[in-house]
């Protein structure tokens, strides 16, 4: 690992001497106050400068808006306490096991994987230390190995919004190196990471030497492309595809509330519209719990037309007659609608079979390409048939659909309820009759029911799609026990707020104490289920709640779990 020792000060220039003694003596100096404090005229401090970061004896830091330089002396790394002991071992995995574990290098053998570590080199990164600039063509291909970046799109000299971030396992300069390009974002670290790095010259002759190497590569890039191509058209939308394993199921019933809560949502942030798409074999003028349009009036929108109801919940009422095979009827369907709408929200019945010919076959096809199928089934014996189901879409599904499958109705004790059940929707008697009887939908005419409640929850977990834990401990300083309470109500309080809910669970933490080994104790882990977009949104906030936590306990170090990859704080 680079980092810089006094003795080093001996092996340069006397103009590097003079910059290193200043960032040494006043740490954290913009290139201005640099010049100014040492006398050295503005562009020889940007080529010293330029010479000390490649040797990585100066870290460069993005704080604010503001580029602020520091050396880089060595340091004892922090102890890592108070988390579970497969953590620990993640944590202090060494980087053989990780490169052959790691998805794109876990293909070579052995003796492949001990050469390409012999050409890297380990790099660590402070928090808000700068790896790379937009616009900068890098020279290197870096892995994360342990912590957390950022990637920042900026916007003439200021910094935009975080556009995302790049956690464990993940690459930088990889796709650059292929394609001979400079970085489309500038990358600093949010928390400490180690990176090992490797010239991009070298990295890619090592690619030439082994075909499986570079065919995998070629695999993940392929699939990156995949899914850049499939952003773009389908931006942030979000296609719910409702079905029953059996007649009767509440197919129409759950999905048309479900598609009325999210217009609610949408309605409320101005954000594209809700589509609600039932896909019966009649006219859709009538609806259940809507009211009849007197003088129902269709819009276009591609192939399909649209309906706008009184409450304001588009629908789509018909598709126009075709020629096209029911695989690009629906692409060209979807990528109007992906593009016009935020949610779509179909209801396909209960029968896969239902019609013949092209009619069954694109339902069949809306299925597969869901991005979240949930089949619903009033038989609390039915879990075996409704996964059944699932295997029948298996030609037709995308790669990483993800599937719930729901008891709807149930009046089945919950003990007794098959836990390959992901939903259990309450049979609620009294709401389904206030709502029939004033003609009105559930969420509409009941929200505070049971049912309305239920369904307004799982319209929420839908689309929590990422985690986030907080490991809080049970110590004060380094071995001093205390009642951690206070701290994890505070962490349930912040996440809840934050995200809308949390959770808190019990494990058995572990650390290394250099005067007592490997030493156990109890730590408390709040877990939350967030979108993605709350999720680049607030990890900041996140991180900075964990750095007070770290303070008010006196702990050396926090880790934040973020999709199950470690972070430390």
């Amino acid at each position: 690992m680079s980092t810089l020792s006094p003795i080093d000060l001996l092996s340069v220039s006397a103009d590097e001497q003079t910059i290193l003694r200043c960032l040494t003596k006043y740490p954290r100096l913009t290139i201005f106050e640099l010049a100014e404090k040492t006398g050295l005229p503005l562009m020889q401090v940007e080529e010293v400068l330029g010479a000390l970061l490649a040797q990585t004896k100066v870290i460069e830091q993005l704080q604010q808006g503001k580029r602020l330089f520091s050396t880089r002396f060595q340091f004892k790394r922090r102890a890592v306490r108070n988390m579970p002991g497969e953590i620990l071992a993640l944590f202090e995995q060494p980087s053989a096991q990780f490169l052959a574990e790691t998805p794109l290098t876990a293909v070579l053998p052995t003796t492949a994987i001990t050469q390409l570590l012999e050409l890297s080199q380990k790099r660590l990164l402070l928090p808000d230390e700068v790896l790379a600039w937009q616009g900068q063509k890098v020279e290197f291909v870096g892995l994360v190995q342990r912590g957390l970046l950022a990637y920042t799109r900026l916007k003439g000299r200021h910094t935009g919004q975080k556009g995302g971030y790049v956690h464990r396992t993940e690459w930088i300069g990889l796709t650059e190196a292929l394609s001979k390009t400079a970085v489309t974002a500038t990358y600093t670290a949010v928390t400490e990471a180690t990176l090992l790095v490797w010239p991009a010259h070298e990295f890619l002759e090592f690619a030439q030497r082994h075909c499986g190497f570079s065919l995998t590569m070629a695999h993940q890039l392929s699939h990156q492309l995949r899914e850049c191509e499939k952003a773009q058209t389908q931006g942030q939308s979000k296609l719910w595809v409702v079905e029953g394993a059996h007649a009767g199921a509440g197919a129409t019933t759950f999905a048309l509330n479900l598609a009325l809560l999210t217009h609610q949502q949408t309605a409320q942030t101005k954000t594209r519209r809700t589509l609600f798409w039932p896909m019966t074999d009649g006219p859709t003028a009538v609806l259940p719990f809507l009211p009849p349009l007197e003088a129902p009036t269709e819009k276009a929108a591609g192939l399909a037309r649209i309906t706008t109801y009184p409450c304001g919940l588009d629908v789509l009422s018909r598709i126009e007659r075709n020629s096209y095979s029911p695989q690009v009827q629906l692409d060209i369907l979807l990528a109007d609608l992906f593009s016009r709408y935020e949610y779509i929200i179909a209801d396909t019945g209960s029968d896969a079979a239902r019609g013949v010919g092209s009619a069954a076959e694109l339902r069949l096809r809306l299925r597969g390409q869901a991005h979240t199928l949930i089949t619903l089934t009033r038989d609390s014996d039915g879990a075996e048939t409704g996964i059944s189901r699932w295997h029948t879409l298996q030609p037709y599904s995308f790669p990483g659909q993800k599937r719930v499958l729901a008891l709807n109705g149930s009046t089945v004790p919950p003990t007794s309820i098959d836990a390959r059940f992901h939903l259990v929707i309450p049979w609620d008697e009294a709401g389904v009759g206030t709502a029939v009887a004033q003609n009105e939908s559930l969420v509409t005419a009941v929200p505070d029911s049971l049912l309305a409640q239920a369904l307004q929850e799982v319209c929420r977990r839908l689309s929590l799609n990422h985690t986030v834990a907080l490991f809080v401990p049970s110590t004060l300083d380094v071995s001093q026990h205390t009642d951690n309470s206070a701290q994890v109500q505070s962490t349930l309080s912040f996440l809840g707020n934050l995200f809308g809910g949390a959770t808190s669970s019990n494990a058995e933490g572990a650390w290394r104490s250099e005067e007592s080994g490997l030493v156990t104790e109890q730590v408390t882990i709040v877990r939350t289920f967030v979108s993605k977009k709350a999720l680049d949104t607030h990890l900041d906030d996140v991180l900075s709640f964990a750095a007070e936590l770290k303070r008010d306990m006196k702990q050396e170090a926090v880790a934040i779990s973020v999709d199950h990859q470690l972070i430390l704080v």
